[in-house]
């Protein structure tokens, strides 16, 4: 590998990691603002301050185009999923300290392989099978569907990671036709004008510090997607794939800091099944796509 190489997916693992930071950091804004603005309002301003940064690259870099009337459809679909996603996650997190919200968003990666036949008609591999059973071992796990320590908040978690996964697949269904900017920016709009039909009915308006809050919130969400994009330009997805779980490291300490709140014994069990499978499913995709 030459020195550029080495370089490129030092930067796309730098960016990556900062990705993840960053959305570990809206997670934290939005579990603390869930008591004064509703989920809707939440999703709302993630979603429409979002498209400023990927705006800004697609006019700087001149990537504008116009997609075709069977790509709406796929938009419009996407729009529909991230806005509901959020809306159940955005509750979830509201409910569970960061570090579970975070280790249970991780099944994500297991839904991915689920819905890969519908959506893409992509065969599922015995490997990934096993990896999502295991996986799905490990939700079960943090969630601790048993006794009165369950949470329902887990299952507004685990709904939301659904919900994006499919977003996700629709998203590479489009990939070949639009840039990941572009991706980006309609992915952002289309989910705010979703939810801007309910928004008057549960407005609340903000403070100054709230107003900062919210527009972070936004802001920052589309900083850490082009942070992730970036990463994915400079280095292979094999390589970043288990830079991906930094986000757990960001949210326990966030959780002890913010909230005093220390990780179980059954967090970690959990998180440990999650990741080992979701990196399962990572490394075998990328065998099958080196045997082709």
């Amino acid at each position: 590998m030459t020195e550029l190489s080495h370089q490129s997916v030092k930067r796309g693992i730098f960016f990556l990691i900062l990705g993840m930071l960053i959305f570990s950091l809206l997670n934290a804004i939005v579990k603390g603002t869930t008591a004064h603005y509703g989920p809707v309002q939440l999703v709302f301003f993630r979603c429409f301050f979002a498209i400023v940064p990927a705006g800004i690259v697609l006019t700087t870099r001149g990537l504008w185009s116009f997609p075709t009337l069977p790509d709406w459809k796929i938009h419009i679909k996407r729009g529909f999923l991230l806005a509901i996603g959020l809306l159940i996650l955005f509750i979830g997190i509201g409910k569970l300290p960061l570090s579970n919200s975070m280790a249970l968003y991780f099944s994500s990666t297991l839904f991915l392989v689920l819905l890969s036949y519908p959506i893409l008609q992509e065969k599922v591999g015995v490997i990934q099978a096993i990896a999502v059973i295991i996986g799905l071992l490990g939700v079960i796990i943090i969630a601790k569907p048993t006794g009165d320590v369950f949470h329902w908040g887990a299952l507004f978690i685990v709904g939301g990671a659904f919900m994006e996964a499919a977003y996700n697949l629709y998203g590479r269904l489009l990939s070949t036709s639009h840039n990941s900017f572009l991706l980006t920016f309609l992915g952002s709009l289309l989910p705010a004008l979703v939810i801007l039909v309910v928004l008057p009915f549960v407005w609340v308006t903000p403070d100054f510090e709230g107003w900062v809050a919210l527009i972070c919130l936004g802001l920052g969400g589309g900083v850490g997607q082009l942070c992730v994009t970036y990463a994915y330009t400079h280095a292979p997805a094999g390589v970043l794939a288990p830079m991906v779980y930094s986000a757990l490291i960001w949210s326990v300490i966030l959780d002890i800091v913010l909230y005093g709140t220390w990780p179980t014994e059954s967090l970690m069990l959990g998180c440990g099944i999650i990741i080992a499978s979701g990196l399962m499913i990572v490394f075998s995709e990328s065998r099958r796509k080196i045997a082709r």
